[in-house]
């Protein structure tokens, strides 16, 4: 990338999913190479919270992005209010790429040695951002995850479009309503597996809920899913248990 490039990293402060010495060597690199960079404790968290800066950032002239999937961080960005340019955007993957890839990006290929320190930026409370974002690229609006999902976390928008509206209401370590979505547009950036976890898609193998992942839910739900979710859009009936976390307000679209 040439001209004015902003770098943020995002250290995932409340998931172990990317390696401590990665982030650490990274972040390393990143201060000592005299570059203008923002670092922030978690995109997530600032997703939900639709923090102001991601507007900022997201209208710089040219971004590097340092988190994880490229399709898991431009949607956190549009669930945070502030959709990223198509183009003028650079994603490096920590979760994908070792330190020294990542530095070698950020330094256009001059890869120096760096010490290694532990580096930490806070944590903010003691809710941990674990929530979905929607692909709208595969997004078909079929509703089954509204009609699913226990926890109030999804809602209808003006326009009758399936938005997040509460994403501290969403059940942590579930990611059950991304597993039946038909589509793969759910994305559950601090996931294990692809294509949840932000991961492109195989399209070879999306489309559909395999026969494990039917039973699992056939077992959580009590019976069929299919049949549990006709009910739930009939009755309309919704409930949510903890939902209301002091450290993480409901987001307001």
């Amino acid at each position: 990338m040439s001209g004015n490039v902003l770098t943020i990293y995002c250290h995932c402060a409340y998931y172990q999913i990317i390696p401590s010495d990665v982030k650490s060597a990274v972040l390393t690199a990143i201060k000592d190479a005299n570059i203008k960079f923002e670092a922030v404790a978690d995109l997530c968290r600032m997703s939900a919270a639709r923090d102001p800066a991601l507007k900022l950032w997201a209208k710089a002239e040219s971004i590097r992005i340092v988190a994880c999937y490229p399709r898991a961080v431009r949607w956190l960005f549009h669930a945070g209010g502030a959709p990223l340019p198509q183009s003028g955007v650079e994603f490096l993957n920590m979760r994908v790429d070792g330190a020294e890839k990542i530095i070698s990006s950020l330094l256009d290929g001059q890869v120096r040695s760096y010490p290694s320190k532990d580096t930490y930026l806070e944590k903010t409370g003691d809710w941990i951002p674990w929530f979905p974002v929607i692909d709208y690229d595969r997004c078909k609006d079929c509703k089954q995850c509204l009609n699913f999902c226990l926890f109030g976390v999804y809602k209808l928008s003006a326009e009758g479009r399936v938005e997040v509206c509460n994403p501290a209401g969403c059940k942590t370590n579930c990611p059950a309503c991304a597993r039946l979505c038909p589509q793969s547009a759910i994305i559950f950036p601090k996931y294990s597996d692809s294509p949840i976890n932000g991961d492109e898609v195989n399209e070879s193998v999306s489309g559909g809920i395999d026969e494990k992942t039917k039973a699992d839910l056939t077992s959580l739900l009590g019976g069929n899913i299919y049949d549990v979710i006709r009910r739930r859009s009939k009755s309309g009936k919704r409930f949510s248990k903890d939902t209301d976390r002091k450290d993480m307000p409901q987001t307001k679209l």
